[in-house]
């Protein structure tokens, strides 16, 4: 048995008919919920987060238009891709709909391979999108890496190379045992520093 999960796919329609049709032609390949009330497919939404969901347009009580309307404008639902599936042939219904919000349009009685093509499409969209953003955000977490590296290693480094060197005038320019001694010991100690804000930042000797 497989444990890969299924994406998600949310129904919402009124007309028994037209729900058992998606199910049969969806349900081999997704996870399907179905609603048939607005306001329930609102909450669903929200709580599913469905990689699509499929709308009808004529329902009882909130149509879909409001409902397209409700989900856009929440910061939870606005991502998700809705189809609209209707039995209006109307090309001012068909504008109004991808004028909401809507990513594609599919007329009523319908064909069972556009329903999958157009669902997969939608989701195979969605994972391109996603990879993009990930890869957006991989390269500006580097970037932003680099820049703080770059800064610490100047502000590190400047200030140990000065202890290094002011250390090497004064132990040429003293010749008492006991400072020489001393800065030897703060020769040593700053190298060994050194040494380790190298390693620190990557820096090759």
């Amino acid at each position: 048995m497989s444990n890969v999960r299924k994406n998600t796919v949310l129904i919402v329609d009124d007309e028994q008919l037209v729900i058992q049709a998606l199910t049969r032609i969806l349900g081999d390949e997704y996870t399907i919920y179905v609603v048939k009330d607005g306001q329930d497919a609102i909450v669903k939404a929200e709580q599913l987060q469905p990689k699509v969901i499929l709308l009808d347009i004529v329902m009882p009580g909130m149509d879909g238009y409001d409902v397209i309307t409700a989900l856009k404008s929440s910061e939870k639902t606005c991502n998700i891709p809705v189809i609209f599936i209707s039995g209006l042939y109307d090309v001012d219904a068909e504008e109004k709909g991808l004028a909401l919000g809507a990513s594609d349009y599919i007329i009523k009685p319908f064909s069972p391979e556009v329903v999958r093509l157009r669902v997969r499409n939608q989701i195979m969209m969605i994972n391109q999108m996603r990879l993009i953003i990930e890869k957006e955000l991989v390269e500006r977490s580097y970037h932003a890496k680099m820049e703080f590296l770059s800064c610490l290693s100047h502000e590190m480094l400047t200030p140990m190379n000065a202890v290094i060197g002011m250390t090497q005038i004064a132990k040429a320019e003293d010749n008492s045992p006991k400072t020489k001694e001393c800065l030897t010991e703060i020769s040593t100690s700053s190298q060994h520093l050194l040494k380790l804000i190298h390693d620190l930042l990557g820096i090759q000797n």
